[in-house]
């Protein structure tokens, strides 16, 4: 999780007073370019999940010979490693998503304290 590093790394200088609102964006920049990759990857792990799901609703019943029903299918779809990839990759784009909101809220702040330090 390089995204993670980052933030981790920037969130120990800032702890110690050793930020600027401009190292701030930068950390911020380069969290957002991460991000296209994360997007794609979700994208990707996305359509595998569903032709998984396409998959186990055409399955018929071993038993019975019909059609299993949609829950059964949904069921076995969430259980696949298409469903776990999947989940994973979406939590990460959300993780980047809440990053970039933080890191902005946190390089404004940055900006006022610089203001108001110099005045």
């Amino acid at each position: 999780m390089d995204y993670q590093e980052l933030f981790d790394d920037f969130i120990q200088k800032y702890n110690k007073s050793e930020t600027s609102p401009s190292e701030a964006g930068e950390i911020l920049v380069r969290i957002a370019g991460l991000f296209p990759n994360y997007n794609e990857a979700m994208i990707k792990a996305e359509r595998a999940y569903a032709l998984v799901c396409r998959d186990e609703v055409l399955k018929t019943d071993e038993i019975s010979g019909k059609a299993i029903s949609s829950v059964k299918a949904e069921t076995l779809a969430n259980a696949s490693v298409e469903a776990t990839a999947f989940k994973k990759a979406r939590g990460h784009v959300a993780n980047i998503e809440m990053l970039i909101g933080s890191l902005k809220f946190l390089q404004k702040s940055l900006e006022v304290e610089y203001v108001n330090s110099s005045l």
